[in-house]
């Protein structure tokens, strides 16, 4: 069963494009997240967060994760030194600006009067001012970290915005009697569903509205994600398929705090959720 009109698939074919390219964005953002996390030296996470956070937060990202932090060329020396700590695969870059403005604020006198003198940084420095630079790359890590986390969600949104069109038209034209109707084979290939779900979803989102919707206490009904969007995948003819269950994911997605809320009467793609594809 063809799912849209032949005019509406050539129309979409470079908002599918744009999809893949933002799913392919929010995956490099996230294994970077991944990479230099708990890579630091002297400055962990939380004392970044209390010290450091909101102070640096003004401060833009501009540079592209690839450039911020690079291949750790000391690698095999510092395995050698055998010290019982695992090297960083990368190590933060001192040549971006984001590092520049920085480096700018963190002088050895601003962390005296920032962290407090019991705290082990502060210790630390007393006794090694040298070690400044190593605090800082800490510092930047983590800035890294939570200004990446920040361009993931800007990039959801923007993603489910360049879909609208497509959500629109699923919540709108494809009833819960289509759907039956294109779901003819039940058994679940996943040649097919290898091809078509590599790229197009985003993996820790995926798994957080699958959770979601297997949670009973979370909502009234429950759906199987995971297995619904396997079935979907299975019975794609056309290419053009992708788009209406990409566009699926993200209603799904999308709709999550307004099914939470049990706010269906302002929320089109909730309604839909419950009505038709809690159904399926």
């Amino acid at each position: 069963m063809m799912l849209m009109p032949l005019e509406l698939q050539n129309k979409w074919r470079d908002v599918f494009r744009k999809h893949q390219y933002l799913v392919n964005s929010e995956n490099i953002y996230y294994n970077t997240i991944r990479l230099i996390n708990k890579h630091h030296k002297l400055l962990d996470r939380d004392g970044f967060v209390e010290f450091y956070k909101n102070i640096l937060d003004d401060i833009e990202l501009k540079s592209h994760p690839i450039d911020m932090f690079v291949p750790n060329e000391n690698m095999d020396e510092e395995l050698e030194n055998e010290d019982g700590e695992d090297p960083s695969i990368i190590v933060v870059s001192r040549t971006t600006p984001e590092y520049e403005r920085i480096a700018k604020r963190i002088t050895l006198e601003d962390l005296y009067a920032t962290i407090p003198p019991t705290h082990p940084v502060h210790i630390e420095l007393k006794k090694n001012p040298g070690k400044l630079p190593i605090v800082v790359d800490d510092i930047v890590l983590y800035w890294g970290l939570f200004k990446f986390l920040d361009m993931i969600d800007a990039i959801r949104l923007k993603d489910i915005s360049v879909m609208t069109p497509v959500i629109e038209y699923v919540v709108e034209n494809i009833t819960l009697d289509m759907w039956k109707s294109f779901m003819e084979t039940k058994r679940i290939n996943l040649k097919k569903v290898n091809k078509w779900m590599e790229d197009n979803f985003f993996g820790p989102d995926y798994d957080h509205t699958n959770g979601f919707y297997m949670n009973e206490k979370e909502n009234d009904f429950t759906i199987d994600v995971n297995n619904l969007l396997q079935l979907l995948c299975t019975n794609i003819i056309f290419n053009s398929d992708i788009y209406i269950i990409i566009a699926v994911y993200l209603i799904l997605t999308f709709s999550k705090a307004d099914i939470k809320e049990k706010n269906y009467d302002n929320s089109p793609c909730a309604t839909y959720v419950r009505d038709v594809l809690a159904k399926l």
